[in-house]
């Protein structure tokens, strides 16, 4: 059916470009095809008429959606566009609570609304508070700032500082303030959505997923286990909107009240024996069930990922491993960031593989068997499989510990919550029960540099997040190395980046690069806001780069240097099997998949070539290298 309806900036939209924009949106969240039209018509004239067929109702504080009319879920145009409130990345809520004006206050005024109150027949042997104006307990933005003003006035004498009582009056204000926040950025976590907005295979800083509060009729809405309705976001294209839309999933009569699932997510479909665990947010309970935690089948390392081809062990011995010295080398790239820094290499770039004497890549090569076939002098920036130390749900599978054996002490406590959500719940209530430190940092499988990575101590919030896709949950170390930054004086967090070679798959065939990174976070360290960043990431080249602290290596070693104990040194005890032995474990965090090297690049001129030497020329420099 063809619909031309004129948007609002005039041009002439059609349910074709509707559709071709929309319609793999609308297949994957299961919107009926009969709602498709409406819908499109809806959208695009901007109808808004839940309110003729929806009433909420107060009932002793408790506010609920009810239908007024009857609603036939089979009638295509029963489908309603409802409005979000606010919309949000989590790094960025604290900062626009603080800012934005009203919205701290709106989003304290729907969250106590939204919170259970009991009934007058609930109630028993309990003193009544007058409660009657619960408007009072907020104080908006302009009665926030007349207040402010008349505070100033009274107390300002000749120009002079106000006298104390009203500095702790300001004082008290901005305490009053952060607590208001901090509640809110506790209790959203009943109440977010989620939906992500993907133009690209790579994300980026704009693509991670965006939570959003939908706003009053919306969160008046109930769940039942057995929804009447569907509630899911959709996001319109042509003005670069979002809306929920809510649509009957069965016969509704005048008087019914309207209820969603609040964990119709993918996530359920995938599990759905996980729906107590999903609902803990909204209806706390004790896991009581015993859950061991279970090795990972050999499948999991191969179920939904696109596998590497290799090629035959005889066909392998035929390819080069090595390039000849001084030759020009011909090299295909996506990314020639590195190779824009080689000096002493003489290169040409070409665009057919087939010609490469090297493929240097910044994406997943796949097709071994057939370079190894069709181009065996080719050498390749990348290892068959290598994923399973750069994904990090992959590396948390091979280093998973072993039925019966300790945890490996220089690799965090980590729990897939793809595959694991019932157990790490168990565990964590186990920790709560126990009071021990409870803090996790919740992390994507495949993304680095801070993103969609959140710090909680709160079981909901951990819960709310695996929405937003697959993720994993790994203890956070609480108790950090701290330094002392010579910028702002704070002790702050810091981690070392050290870049290592792997020449071939073999033991004792790999080699560090001698000149590592230290990356330091902004604030001084401490678990107050486990939401900001700046207090607990240390990558911030990618956005502001005057937040980039660079210290020289011989500043950290000698302070660190400064710091170990003067107690003699014992010699360890040796038999004639060991070959060496190492006095410290270094706490592994993650390996990235094709580190960015602008860094590297800009502090080490010969940075590049080293690179070149140790994988491609088999040139061991070890002035610059050390093998591990």
């Amino acid at each position: 059916m063809d619909v031309d309806v004129s948007t609002r900036d005039k041009h002439i939209y059609r349910y074709e470009d509707f559709l071709s924009a929309h319609k793999a949106q609308l297949l994957s969240a299961s919107v009926p095809e009969r709602f498709w039209i409406p819908l499109f018509e809806k959208l695009t004239k901007e109808v808004f008429d839940a309110g003729e067929h929806f009433q909420v109702i107060n009932d002793e504080g408790n506010y609920e959606v009810v239908a007024t009319s009857q609603i036939d879920h089979k009638i295509g145009n029963n489908i309603f566009l409802v409005d979000h409130a606010w919309t949000f990345r989590p790094a960025d809520a604290r900062n626009e609570l603080e800012n934005i004006p009203g919205l701290l206050e709106r989003m304290i005024k729907l969250f106590g609304m939204l919170e259970k109150k009991p009934k007058s027949d609930e109630v028993k042997d309990v003193a009544l508070i007058d409660d009657s104006d619960t408007d009072d307990e907020v104080v908006y933005e302009d009665e926030k700032k007349a207040r402010i003003t008349e505070v100033a006035d009274e107390k300002q004498i000749d120009g002079v500082l106000p006298r104390q009582v009203s500095v702790d009056a300001y004082l008290c204000q901005a305490a009053n303030d952060d607590q208001e926040v901090n509640k809110v950025l506790r209790d959203m976590w009943l109440y977010a959505q989620t939906y992500s907005i993907r133009t690209k295979s790579q994300m980026t800083e704009g693509e991670t997923p965006v939570w959003y509060i939908i706003d009053e009729f919306g969160s008046f809405i109930g769940h039942s286990d057995v929804p009447n309705f569907r509630l899911i976001p959709f996001y319109f294209a042509p003005t670069s909107e979002a809306f929920s839309l809510l649509f009957p999933v069965a016969a509704v009569m005048e008087g019914d009240s309207v209820r969603r699932d609040y964990v119709d997510t993918t996530v359920l479909q995938q599990h759905p024996d996980w729906r107590a665990f999903l609902l803990h947010p909204w209806q706390e309970g004790e896991f009581s069930e015993v859950l061991p935690r279970m090795e990972p089948p050999k499948d999991f390392f191969i179920s939904g990922r696109k596998l590497d081809d290799l090629p035959s062990r005889d066909a392998q011995n035929l390819c080069v491993s090595q390039l000849e010295p001084g030759k020009k080398m011909a090299i295909y790239t996506d990314s020639p960031q590195l190779l824009n820094n080689l000096q002493k290499h003489r290169f040409s770039l070409v665009d057919d593989w087939r010609q490469a004497d090297v493929l240097w890549l910044s994406t997943h090569f796949h097709e071994y068997r057939e370079l190894c076939a069709e181009n065996p002098r080719a050498l390749v920036n990348q290892f068959p499989y290598e994923s399973c130390l750069t994904v990090k749900d992959l590396l948390a599978a091979i280093l998973h510990p072993e039925m019966g054996m300790p945890e490996w002490e220089w690799f965090e406590t980590c729990f897939n919550l793809t595959t694991e959500l019932p157990q790490f719940c168990k565990y964590f209530q186990e920790r709560e029960q126990r009071n021990e430190d409870n803090i996790w940092i919740i992390k994507p499988w495949n993304l680095a540099r801070g993103l969609d990575m959140h710090i909680s101590g709160d079981l909901k919030h951990i819960i709310r997040l695996i929405e937003s896709g697959p993720k994993i949950a790994c203890k956070y170390i609480t108790n950090p190395v701290l330094f002392r930054r010579p910028d702002n004086g704070a002790m702050v967090k810091f981690d070392l980046r050290f870049i290592v070679f792997v020449d071939r798959f073999r033991w004792n065939s790999a080699w560090i690069y001698k000149n590592f990174w230290i990356r330091f976070a902004i604030n001084q360290f401490d678990l107050t806001q486990l939401d900001n960043p700046e207090t607990h990431f240390t990558v911030f080249n990618y956005g502001d780069e005057e937040k980039v602290l660079q210290v020289f290596l011989f500043i950290v070693l000698t302070r660190c240097w400064k710091l170990l104990p003067r107690s003699p040194l014992v010699e360890s005890p040796r038999t004639s099997k060991d070959r060496t032995r190492s006095n410290c474990d270094v706490s592994i965090l993650e390996c990235n998949f094709m580190p960015d090297c602008e860094r590297a690049c800009a502090y080490y001129s010969d940075f590049a070539d080293t690179v070149f030497d140790t994988l491609f020329m088999g040139h061991i420099d070890e002035s610059k290298v050390a093998k591990l």
